[in-house]
């Protein structure tokens, strides 16, 4: 992949608990650094599913993003990332193994009708 095709900013977003003025601990989404990715729809793009009577838009999406220490770390049980002010969770993180060069990620975004689980 050529450097250039990185285009789209994104930012990555980690899952911490964080204690309030009384001592009472709340998990909340923070984010952690930003970095340059190739980013496409995947698929068919968006669906929607029904679960107990609440429709809600599924919306996904890959990025290509450069394979640091740092993004080699990252898991879908406590990363998520912001692209175009959306927040997308991380469904899989492909690794190249081979050149060890890019790496993808696999991401899709709750909307309408989906209540976040942690603010």
């Amino acid at each position: 992949m050529e450097i250039g095709k990185l285009n789209q900013r994104i930012a990555v977003l980690e899952n911490q608990v964080k204690k309030d003025a009384i001592g009472n601990h709340k998990a909340q989404w923070e984010e952690v650094f930003s970095l340059w990715a190739s980013v496409a729809v995947s698929g068919n793009g968006a669906s929607e599913e029904t679960d107990t009577g609440v429709t809600r838009e599924i919306q996904k999406l890959e990025a290509v993003i450069r394979q640091t220490p740092q993004t080699k770390r990252m898991a879908s049980t406590v990363y998520r990332i912001r692209f175009d002010g959306l927040d997308y969770d991380i469904k899989g993180v492909i690794p190249n193994y081979k050149t060890q060069d890019y790496m993808k990620l696999l991401c899709e975004s709750r909307r309408a009708g989906a209540k976040d689980d942690v603010s």
